[in-house]
């Protein structure tokens, strides 16, 4: 079967019943042993005729309206569509000859989905009595262009399901009286409904049902399959600590203590004794962010849990974002399988939650500094309270006398799956979801210093009669947001190449230019007239510079290297500049120095002594995307982020950082372990708001550090210009300080773990700039 082959006909069905029972043995021995002792419950699996049914379970399909005698059904059968696709084995890449695992593993239940954008309702009768109602709701097809929003009502109870796309599935629990009427389940859309399942059990089974029923699913459904996950092993952490809480700790239920935020905690991590009692202490600077944090260590069982701040002084509560770090199972490097690290890595929103004993639980805490705030230190606190009792956290800010002023000779970017790329044949609650995602999008990362994504134009090889057609108006829109976010070029902007190729030769060239073959001389000159189209526009909308990108990631091989010589010189032939992601060091690329104008690198090679000169003799911008600190590893060298973004990138030479990427998915978001690869970066809420990853938080911090070293130096400039003794030597002092930090790096290509300062030393060397920033300043008010 083909990865997305959809499950149909009675050949598909046979492999499907074969799968189950040879694979899937254990979990439905279980159940079904399980439903023949559980009396009046209601099953059902929701999909089409040929769609798999878990056992035990009454297959539904848009057809079956209820009837009394049925006892079950669709109140209506119009609108409803039942959909399957089933992913149950892998496949082979008949290019690469690798082993493609599907994006998500599914089973009969998360297969198949009746989905409609009419109001309908699901009835069911049952033996009398009180009841747990349990809905699935999900699509395994991608559903790349659709935003599910509904409304489950059950009795009086609604509640609000929202999601994106598809290869995700939640679940939802009512409690219900069943009496002598059906039982009423009411799917009311604002775009599209979707269900995979209907469980109702009595409340007085459903530790047995939960045991046997829910867990084995929902293991199933958010992990992975049973016998896959059966070959994924626990890579170890360092041991923990001994530790012993104190007296008073133990009677209260729980420690509470904080390290710095770049130091990973895991589960069970435990406290050092200077970690305990924390009183947190950060300094900023006016519209700045910065972090703080602080861990619980619960020594029993708690609920309730919930966390609220006070004002700091001139920042008001609401602007003090509070998140929990999620841990989640995470691969070792992206590409691993089989193995796997539980990990500290998403910053969520909550509102109250459960903890177990024995797992650390840390609170991330966003302090935004009004642009406006006056100069002072300030005193707050943050309250966690739960089951067990509460405890109060102090807190105090230091709000510098100056603003950070931004280097216009650095960019910092990031590679972009654009929402806006999926309205076309989006319903309009749809398109309205991916555009106020797209805005949010842009907000966060104004506000994490990022004012650059890259871009594809799209569009096909030219017509018969050589014109070409490109959707102005989605690129336009994109723009627009450019704009209102402040957002500044040039642009690496995507063209559609493969288009080109494969018109003049029948072929695709394959992944990193595997397969490639050089083409007829008329590919070339299409290329280049395709650029002169591009150009033509780009100058009437009067857009920023496109840094035309034909190709990504090229191989070395000679053809693949002659054939990047062909495309590049077509583009510059248009008059253009040209970008590539490669690096210009590697001597099979030599060939291609002569076509290239922005060199993209992966990591900070070549060094920088190398990078000026390059750059002064040939006018070459030397770029980096360091996917090391993206999502290339287990998510955790937040340390390694920060450096890269900040005192590795002061140290380099290089002008751009733009990493891969925003945001990135092959399956469910919230599972790493599925799919090919693990997902990158930042995930999403319900209603499309980022959810940043640890991570991403460091290049902030990066970006900030980055920030103070070129305000000092700026101050530096001006400064020099002042012929008073007084004001040159703090100029020397000023001077000194940023030599030292200069010598205290390490310069790497690549940093990541090892070789970098302490966490607490990133701080000291930031304050010590901020006090040399202050020093000047004094003395140039005098």
């Amino acid at each position: 079967m083909k990865k997305n082959q959809f499950a149909s006909g009675n050949l598909l069905k046979s492999c499907v019943k074969l799968l189950l029972s040879v694979l899937l043995l254990p979990a439905i021995a279980n159940m079904s042993c399980s439903m023949r002792h559980q009396g009046p419950s209601a099953y059902f699996d929701m999909g089409n005729d040929t769609s798999a049914v878990w056992e035990g379970f009454t297959r539904v399909t848009p057809a079956n309206v209820f009837t009394p005698e049925s006892g079950f059904g669709w109140q209506s059968g119009d609108g409803l569509n039942g959909q399957a696709l089933a992913y149950t084995k892998r496949t082979l890449n008949p290019i690469e000859k690798t082993e493609d695992v599907p994006p998500i593993w599914t089973n009969p239940i998360t297969e198949d989905a009746i989905i409609s954008d009419h109001e309908n309702t699901f009835l069911f009768k049952a033996a009398p009595g009180d009841y747990t109602i349990y809905v699935v709701c999900g699509t395994s097809a991608p559903s790349r262009n659709q935003y599910f929003d509904f409304t489950l009502q059950i009795g009086s109870e609604k509640q609000h399901v929202q999601f994106e796309g598809g290869y995700n599935f939640h679940s939802q629990r009512f409690l219900a009286r069943i009496g002598d009427e059906p039982i009423a389940v009411r799917f009311t859309p604002h775009s599209k409904w979707t269900v995979n399942a209907i469980i109702a059990w009595p409340v007085a089974k459903t530790s047995i049902v939960e045991k046997e029923i829910i867990t084995p699913f929902e293991e199933w459904t958010y992990r992975m399959r049973p016998d896959e996950w059966a070959k994924w092993k626990l890579d170890s952490l360092p041991p923990a600590m001994e530790y012993t809480a104190s007296k008073a700790d133990q009677e209260r239920g729980f420690v509470v203590y904080s390290r710095h935020y770049l130091e990973p905690i895991y589960p069970a991590t435990r406290p050092r004794p200077e970690d305990l009692n924390p009183s947190l202490k950060i300094f900023a600077t006016p519209g700045e962010y910065e972090p703080m944090n602080f861990i619980i260590l619960p020594l029993k069982n708690l609920n309730n849990a919930k966390v609220t701040v006070s004002d700091i002084g001139p920042v008001p509560a609401s602007d003090i974002d509070v998140r929990h770090v999620r841990f989640m199972r995470a691969r070792p490097n992206w590409e691993t399988e089989f193995r796997y690290l539980v990990v500290p890595d998403l910053l969520e929103h909550f509102n109250s939650m459960e903890f177990t004993a024995g797992e650390n639980e840390k609170f991330w805490l966003i302090v935004h500094v009004p642009e406006n705030a006056p100069a002072g230190t300030f005193t707050g606190k943050i309250t966690f309270v739960c089951s067990a009792g509460k405890v109060e956290v102090p807190v105090e800010l230091r709000i510098l006398p100056f603003t950070l002023h931004e280097d216009p000779g650095k960019l910092f970017g990031i590679y972009y799956r654009h929402p806006l790329d999926k309205i076309s044949g989006a319903d309009s609650v749809s398109n309205e979801y991916f555009r106020n995602k797209a805005e949010m999008e842009h907000a966060d990362m104004v506000a994490h210093g990022t004012r650059n994504v890259d871009l594809s134009i799209g569009g096909q090889a030219a017509d018969a009669n050589g014109n070409f057609n490109f959707n102005w108006d989605l690129l336009a829109e994109k723009f627009a947001l450019w704009k209102k976010y402040g957002f500044r070029g040039p642009v690496a902007m995507s063209i559609s190449t493969a288009s080109v190729y494969t018109k003049y030769t029948h072929e695709t060239y394959g992944n990193h230019l595997l397969n490639v073959k050089i083409p007829p001389k008329e590919f070339a000159l299409e290329l280049t007239a395709m650029v002169k189209a591009i150009e033509k526009e780009r100058k009437k909308r009067n857009w920023p510079e496109f840094l035309y990108y034909p190709f990504d990631e090229p191989g070395r091989d000679s053809v693949a290297v002659k054939f990047m010589a062909i495309i590049l010189k077509a583009c510059k032939d248009a008059g253009v500049r040209t970008y590539l992601t490669a690096n210009p060091t590697t001597k099979q690329f030599q060939p291609l120095k002569p076509y290239v104008d922005v060199w993209c690198c992966q990591p900070y090679s070549p060094d920088r002594e190398t990078v000026l000169a390059d750059m002064k003799a040939t006018k070459h911008e030397y770029w980096c995307y360091p996917n090391h600190v993206a999502g290339e590893n287990d998510h955790t060298p937040v340390t390694g982020a920060r450096m890269t973004y900040g005192y590795g990138l002061w140290r380099s030479g290089f002008v751009a950082l733009i990493p891969w990427c925003y945001s990135a998915s092959t399956g469910d978001q919230f599972n790493y372990l599925d799919g090919r690869v693990m997902d990158f970066f930042n995930r999403s809420e319900s209603d499309g708001r980022p959810m940043p990853c640890a991570l991403w938080e460091g290049y902030r911090e990066g970006y900030d550090d980055y920030r103070y070293i070129y305000t000092l130096e700026q101050m530096i400039t001006e400064a020099k210009k002042i012929r008073n003794t007084s004001v040159q030597q703090k100029v020397t002092s000023a001077e000194l300080v940023l030599q030292n930090v200069w010598n205290a790096i390490k310069v790497q290509k690549k940093y990541k773990v090892e070789g970098l300062w302490a966490p607490a030393e990133f701080d000291l060397h930031r304050w010590q700039i901020a006090q040399q920033i202050m020093d000047l300043q004094k003395v140039l008010k005098k």
